[in-house]
C-alpha cells in the first residue's frame, strides 16, 4: 500500500512538472539558466556583476510566474454565418466568452486560427458571470476549407517568459466553395429514365405512355386498356416510349502542369463543379471523378463541399489517370464531361482517351482564360474552348444543343 501510495504521488509530482515545463518558452529557460549560473559564478568567484544579473533574471521571471498564476474557467463559442460560402462572397464569425467563475479576470488574452493565421483579442477585464462579443472576418478570397478554431486562452507576462494555453472549443470548418453556373440540360440528345427524357423507340413496357395499338399474340395482358377495348370491340393494349437513364461521368484533372496558372486551374474546378451540380439536380446517374479519386455524389452541397477541399499539384494526377478511373469506376457512363487546362492540346487529350479506352460520347472543356469561345466535334468527342465560367453555358448549349 504504501509503495503504491508514493508511486501514484510520484507519477503526480512528475505529471505537474512536466506541466510547468511546458509553460515556459525557450526565453524563459534562457532568463533562468542565466540567473542560476550568474548566481553560481557571483557566490564562488565573488563577481558582483554575475550576482546582478543573476538577481535580474530570477526577478523577472518571478515576475512572470505572478503573471502566470491563476485560474481561469471560461466558456468559449463560435459562430460563423453562412459555414458555407461561394468564392468572393461575405462570411464572418462572432466569438463569444463568458467567464463561468464568480471572480473578475483580468488581462485575458484569447487567441483564435483562422486558416492559416491567429487572431488575437485581448479582454482586458471580464466581470464574474459576464460575456464579451468579439467579431472576426473568414477570408473567401479563395477556394478552400478553413479551419476555424481551437478557442484557446493564454495568460503568461509581458516579456514572453512564460506562456499557458488552454483549449476551449473544437476546430470548426468554413466551406468556400467554387463558382457555379446554372446550365441546361447537358445530356440532351441522351436518354433518361423515370425523370428523364424519352426516346422515340416503341417498347411494350415503360413508364412513358405513348398511344394504343391492336393485342397481338404473345402481349402481356397486363397492358390491356379494357375500357377502351371494350369501345372498340378488340383487345386494346398500350404501347409505352423506351426510356434509358443517362449515367453521367464528370472528370477534372489535378495536374497543374495541364493548366496554365492558378487562375485557369479554378477554372476548370468550377466547370466541374457546374455540370456535376447541375447533373445532380436534372437526378441523373453521376460520378465525379478529381484527379484518381472517386468523389461520392450524396448531394449537391455535400459535392460542393469536396470540390472545396480539391488541390492542385505539378505532376500530380491529370486527365489521363482521371479516364483511367472513370473505366474502372463509371463502365457504364453515357456521357463523360472532362475538365481539363489549356496547356492540354486537342491531341494530347485524345491520346489520353484511347490509351484509357473509356468509349463513351466524351465533351471535353478546355478552360482557356482570355481566349474566344469555341468548339469542334472530332468523332464521339466536343471539344469546347471555356475564356469563362459565364460562357460555359453557350459552350455546351453549341455542342449538345
Amino acid at each position: 500500500m504504501v509503495n503504491r501510495a508514493v508511486s501514484r504521488h510520484l507519477h503526480t509530482a512528475l505529471r505537474l512538472v512536466r506541466t510547468a515545463a511546458g509553460v515556459v518558452t525557450p526565453l524563459g529557460w534562457t532568463a533562468l539558466v542565466l540567473g542560476v549560473l550568474g548566481w553560481v559564478a557571483g557566490y564562488v568567484w565573488g563577481w558582483r556583476e554575475a550576482l546582478v544579473l543573476a538577481a535580474a533574471a530570477l526577478l523577472l521571471f518571478a515576475v512572470a510566474v505572478a503573471f502566470t498564476l491563476g485560474r481561469v474557467d471560461v466558456e468559449a463559442t463560435i459562430v460563423v454565418n453562412p459555414s458555407r460560402v461561394v468564392v468572393g462572397d461575405r462570411a464572418a464569425g462572432e466569438l463569444t466568452v463568458t467567464n463561468r467563475r464568480a471572480r473578475t479576470v483580468h488581462s485575458l488574452r484569447v487567441e483564435l486560427p483562422v486558416g492559416a493565421a491567429v487572431v488575437p483579442f485581448s479582454i482586458s477585464r471580464l466581470k464574474g458571470r459576464a460575456s464579451v462579443d468579439e467579431l472576426f472576418v473568414v477570408p473567401t478570397h479563395r477556394r478552400a476549407i478553413i479551419p476555424v478554431g481551437p478557442v484557446t486562452t493564454v495568460r503568461g507576462d509581458p516579456l514572453g517568459l512564460m506562456r499557458r494555453v488552454r483549449q476551449w472549443t473544437d476546430v470548426d470548418e468554413i466551406y468556400v466553395h467554387p463558382r457555379t453556373v446554372l446550365l441546361s440540360t447537358i445530356a440532351a440528345g441522351l436518354i433518361r429514365d423515370l425523370e428523364g427524357q424519352t426516346t422515340p423507340d416503341l417498347s411494350p413496357s415503360d413508364v412513358a405512355f405513348h398511344t394504343l395499338r391492336p393485342y397481338v399474340r404473345g402481349d402481356e395482358l397486363r397492358h390491356v386498356h379494357w375500357k377502351s377495348s371494350a369501345k372498340i370491340g378488340e383487345l386494346m393494349v398500350r404501347q409505352y416510349n423506351d426510356t434509358r437513364r443517362s449515367h453521367v461521368a464528370v472528370l477534372l484533372s489535378t495536374d497543374t502542369d495541364e493548366f496554365a496558372d492558378d487562375d485557369e486551374f479554378e477554372l476548370g474546378v468550377s466547370c466541374a463543379a457546374s455540370v456535376a451540380v447541375q447533373a445532380m439536380r436534372d437526378e441523373q446517374t453521376v460520378d465525379v471523378i478529381v484527379g484518381d479519386q472517386q468523389f461520392p455524389a450524396v448531394n449537391p452541397t455535400r459535392l460542393l463541399d469536396r470540390f472545396s477541399g480539391i488541390a492542385g499539384r505539378p505532376g500530380g494526377p491529370g486527365i489521363a489517370a482521371a479516364l483511367q478511373t472513370a473505366r474502372r469506376v463509371a463502365p457504364g457512363a453515357s456521357v463523360a464531361v472532362a475538365c481539363v487546362g489549356g496547356a492540354l492540346d486537342v491531341p494530347a487529350v485524345r491520346a489520353s482517351m484511347v490509351a484509357a479506352g473509356f468509349d463513351v460520347n466524351t465533351v471535353v472543356l478546355r478552360a482557356v482564360l482570355g481566349s474566344r469561345p469555341g468548339y469542334r466535334r472530332i468523332g464521339r468527342s466536343a471539344f469546347v474552348d471555356v475564356p469563362a465560367l459565364d460562357s460555359l453555358g453557350r459552350g455546351l448549349v453549341a455542342v449538345v444543343g
